[in-house]
C-alpha cells in the first residue's frame, strides 16, 4: 500500500498516541511499599489532627491511592485512643450490617 506523505504521517501519528496512551493506561502505580505515613494517636489537639491528615493525603496523592484504600491504609496508623475509637467503628459497622441483613 503506498502512502502519501500526509497519510503516512497520520498514520504515524495514530500509532505513536495508541502507544503513549496504552503505556500510560498500564503504567503501574507507585508502590508505597517504603513509606512510612504519620502515626494518630487520637490526640485532643486539632491541630494535631489537621497536620497528619494533611501529610498522609499529600502522600496518597503522590501515590496515587485509590480513594477505596485510603482509610484502611491510614488506619493502620492508629494508635492509644484512635486505635480504639476505630475498633469500635469497625465493630459497630459489622453489628450493624448482621442486623440489617447486609445493608446499610
Amino acid at each position: 500500500m503506498h502512502y502519501g506523505s500526509q497519510e503516512k504521517d497520520e498514520e504515524e501519528w495514530r500509532v505513536q498516541n495508541y502507544e503513549v496512551r496504552c503505556h500510560h493506561h498500564h503504567q503501574p502505580k507507585k508502590s508505597m511499599s517504603y513509606v512510612k505515613l504519620p502515626s494518630f494517636s487520637g490526640d485532643s489537639d486539632p491541630n494535631v489532627y489537621l497536620r497528619c491528615k494533611a501529610k498522609v493525603e499529600q502522600i496518597f496523592s503522590v501515590y496515587v491511592v485509590e480513594e477505596d484504600q485510603r482509610v484502611k491504609l491510614a488506619s493502620l496508623e492508629f494508635e492509644d485512643y484512635a486505635m480504639n475509637w476505630w475498633h469500635k467503628i469497625v465493630m459497630d459497622i459489622g453489628l450493624n450490617k448482621r442486623q440489617t441483613g447486609g445493608v446499610i
